[in-house]
């Protein structure tokens, strides 16, 4: 009850950011350290492509990284056996495009967008909290995220941040 009270006051209260200059690739690669004994035991296969040219973002580091966190945790909670998370890193217009793909379980509902609403879940532990804060820090930074079903199977999630200018 105090972590869902926790989860609930953090994503209420205004955020204060420390911006730096941060590699989008090294808050994937630094997540996925944090997980890799996780996506082991679940033997989860993970394809990565980050893209070398990336330019540094202004951004929280931590706060990103809690981005990853929340997205590769529901990820490897929807996926049963023989999973697959692919994530990737690109340059598209004026944005940085990351995007992270798995063949898990997927999305039931007609409208995926309404995982982002707070208080949605469809999990019996969750508290439907996490995809929200995903998506207001995503918005702190001037960026954008998307999901799409996935043809047979899963989702994919599609950020989009701003270059600097």
């Amino acid at each position: 009850l105090e972590k869902t009270l926790s989860n609930v006051m953090d994503f209420t209260r205004p955020t204060k950011y420390i911006k730096d200059f941060n590699s989008i690739n090294e808050v994937v690669e630094d997540t996925l350290d944090l997980l890799k004994n996780m996506l082991l035991e679940k033997k989860i296969e993970v394809d990565v492509s980050l893209n070398s040219e990336l330019p540094l973002i202004k951004s929280d580091f931590n706060q990103l990284k809690q981005v990853m966190l929340n997205l590769l945790q529901n990820a490897m909670d929807s996926i049963t056996d023989e999973g697959k998370i692919i994530i990737k890193t690109e340059i598209e217009d004026d944005f940085i495009i990351l995007s992270i793909a798995d063949n898990g379980t997927g999305i039931e509902h007609n409208d995926p967008n309404v995982i982002f609403e707070p208080f949605y879940t469809t999990k019996v532990t969750g508290v439907g909290i996490g995809l929200a804060i995903v998506k207001k820090i995503i918005k702190d930074h001037n960026g954008d995220i998307e999901v799409k079903k996935g043809a047979v199977a899963g989702v994919k999630f599609i950020i989009k941040l701003p270059l600097p200018a």
